[in-house]
């Protein structure tokens, strides 16, 4: 009787899936450079490294992010030298209050992408293919025996996404209340839904709301990073 209550549970995921598609297509009204069916098929064959349960584990922020990144950025300066148009901190480990996982984003834009990857590789990054947030951009681990991760999202110095990704970044920095919505819902979903897949692409909706609130407080004199 197993068999037939396994397929029946991928058919009620297979329908729960494409509804979340549906909504958020519907619900999407900011710029989307990828469409989004096509950015999910990209989720669904996306490699990532096996993760220790203490880097998985979401806890509470750590004050200890901030400064693993400000070494890993001057490390990865020195490693590319010239090629490091500019290196920031993004996700959810470099908006302070928010708890994440023990992974850190960094956004690494560069002239030439080639050349970037294989000192990044050099120095202990792995490959694993095209970014999730992005699609011209590429996704680079360096997972450390201490407990945490470096995750590069490495793209070329003139791609948008590098303004969509500091935007939100810096509008949930100044709007802590955002923060606590965003967190609060990314909790609620987890439980709600077994399905990973639905769970990314409700969160995806999240996000798109969030960018373009973002966005039109950039428009209208909110303070972001320098790229």
């Amino acid at each position: 009787m197993a068999e037939p209550v396994a397929g029946g549970d991928r058919m009620r995921d297979m329908v729960r899936v494409a509804r979340a598609i549906r909504e958020l297509n519907a619900s999407v009204t900011n710029e989307v450079r990828e469409p989004i069916e096509r950015k999910i098929r990209r989720w669904q064959h996306l490699r990532m490294p096996d993760l220790a349960p203490e880097v998985k584990a979401v806890r509470p922020y750590d004050l200890a992010w901030p400064v693993l990144f400000s070494g890993e950025r001057k490390r990865l300066q020195a490693l590319l030298g010239g090629e490091a148009g500019a290196i920031e901190h993004i996700g959810s480990t470099s908006i302070p209050g928010m708890a994440s996982k023990s992974i850190l984003d960094l956004l690494v834009a560069v002239p030439e992408i080639p050349p970037a990857v294989a000192a990044l590789a050099a120095a202990g990054y792995e490959h694993y293919g095209v970014s999730p947030c992005d699609h011209e951009a590429f996704w680079l681990w360096d997972v450390s025996p201490a407990g945490h991760a470096f995750v590069v999202h490495l793209c070329a110095a003139g791609n948008p996404w590098i303004r969509t990704a500091l935007n939100f970044r810096d509008y949930m920095r100044a709007h802590p209340e955002e923060c606590a919505s965003y967190e609060e819902l990314k909790h609620r979903l987890g439980a709600e839904r077994s399905n990973l897949l639905e769970y990314s692409i409700v969160k995806l909706k999240l996000f798109y709301e969030l960018s373009g609130r973002a966005d039109a407080w950039v428009a209208a004199g909110g303070t972001t990073g320098s790229l």
